[in-house]
C-alpha cells in the first residue's frame, strides 16, 4: 500500500513539474499589440523572443528572420544593446539579423524586436522563419504548423514556425488576445550549423 502512494505521489510531482515549466516557457512568437496587418498597407511587426537556449539558460546572442518575397520593405527598429542588419537576395528574401554587442539577450528577460514593414499585397498567411542563436546554440523556430498529428508528423511542432495573418481590408475584427504567448515545453536546441567553406 505504501508502495502505491510512491508511485502516485512520484506522478504528481512529475505533473506537476512539467505544468511549471510549461508555465514558464513559450516560442518564439510575433506580435502585433491590436494592430491588423493589412495587405499593402505599413505597420510594425514585433518578434518576441521569450527566453534562452538548452537547460543551462543560456542567454541570446544573435537573431536572424527571414521573410520571402512578398514582403515589400522591412526594417528593424533600433533595440539597445542590439546591432541589426537587412540583406536582401536577389530573389527578393530578405535576412534580418539582430547582433547582441553585448551578452545579450537574458534567459529569464523577454525581448522585443520591432520591424517596421510593408505588408505583402495580397492577404494571407505568412511564416517568417527564425535562427534564435544563443553562442553556439541554435532554436531553429521554422517547423510547419501541421493540423494534427500524422504518421509522419507529429502536433504540436517542435519549432513552430512564427507566422502572421495579412488580411485585405481593415474591417477584420481582432480575434486574439495581444501580447499573450503560445504555451508550451520547448525543446532542446540544436547545435548550430558550421557554414561551409567552398
Amino acid at each position: 500500500m505504501s508502495s502505491m502512494k510512491f508511485v502516485v505521489a512520484t506522478t504528481v510531482a512529475t505533473v506537476a513539474s512539467l505544468a511549471l515549466a510549461a508555465g514558464a516557457s513559450a516560442h518564439a512568437t510575433l506580435n502585433l499589440y491590436g494592430k491588423d496587418a493589412i495587405a499593402n498597407k505599413t505597420g510594425t511587426l514585433t518578434l518576441t523572443i521569450p527566453h534562452g537556449c538548452g537547460p543551462g539558460g543560456l542567454s541570446t546572442t544573435k537573431i536572424v528572420m527571414q521573410l520571402s518575397s512578398a514582403w515589400q520593405a522591412a526594417k528593424p527598429t533600433a533595440v539597445a544593446g542590439w546591432t541589426s542588419s537587412v540583406k536582401r537576395a536577389a530573389n527578393g528574401q530578405r535576412a534580418l539579423t539582430w547582433t547582441a554587442t553585448g551578452s545579450g539577450l537574458p534567459n529569464a528577460q523577454v525581448g522585443d524586436f520591432p520591424i517596421t514593414v510593408r505588408w505583402p499585397r495580397k492577404a494571407g498567411t505568412y511564416n517568417t522563419p527564425t535562427a534564435q542563436y544563443c553562442g553556439t546554440q541554435l532554436m531553429d523556430w521554422k517547423d510547419p504548423f501541421n493540423a494534427a498529428a500524422d504518421g509522419d508528423l507529429p502536433y504540436p511542432a517542435t519549432y513552430p514556425v512564427p507566422r502572421v495573418r495579412v488580411h485585405a481590408a481593415a474591417t477584420h475584427t481582432p480575434t486574439a488576445v495581444t501580447g499573450s504567448f503560445p504555451i508550451s515545453i520547448c525543446p532542446l536546441p540544436r547545435a548550430a550549423r558550421q557554414p561551409t567553406r567552398s
